[in-house]
Order: structure tokens, then C-alpha cells, then sequence
């Protein structure tokens, strides 16, 4: 038999079940959206654009680059 931290009877513990499945329902599907929204609108530009930002601040000369800052004509 399960053990109860708060005994409850009979007429709560359905009550609290009932809240326990809609809330898990509700984050559940806004956690499915963000999942399938991020699945359907993957841009793999967006990988080579981070990618592009780091040689571009290599490129000017930032610092934790190893690179020499490009002498202008």
C-alpha cells in the first residue's frame, strides 16, 4: 500500500490527481510545441552564422584570437 506524506482521503486524492494530469498536460504540450517549432524551423545557416561571427571578430582584431589584425591599405 502506498504511503501518504499528507493523508488525504479518498474525495482529495482524486482531486489532486486530476490536477496533477492537467498540469502535466498543459506544460507537457507547451514543451511539445517548442520541440516540434524547433524541429520544423531548423536553419542550419544559423550554425555557420556563429561560426561566421567568432572569424569575424578574429578578423578584426579582438581579443583570444590568434590571428594578426589585418593592416589597412
Amino acid at each position: 500500500m502506498q504511503k501518504f506524506f499528507d493523508p488525504l482521503n479518498d474525495k482529495d486524492r482524486h482531486i489532486v490527481r486530476k490536477w496533477r494530469l492537467a498540469a502535466v498536460g498543459f506544460y507537457g504540450s507547451i514543451l511539445f510545441g517548442m520541440i516540434l517549432y524547433a524541429a520544423l524551423h531548423w536553419n542550419p545557416d544559423v550554425n555557420y552564422a556563429s561560426a561566421d561571427s567568432a572569424a569575424h571578430a578574429g578578423i578584426a582584431g579582438m581579443s583570444g584570437s590568434s590571428r594578426p589584425a589585418p593592416v589597412a591599405p
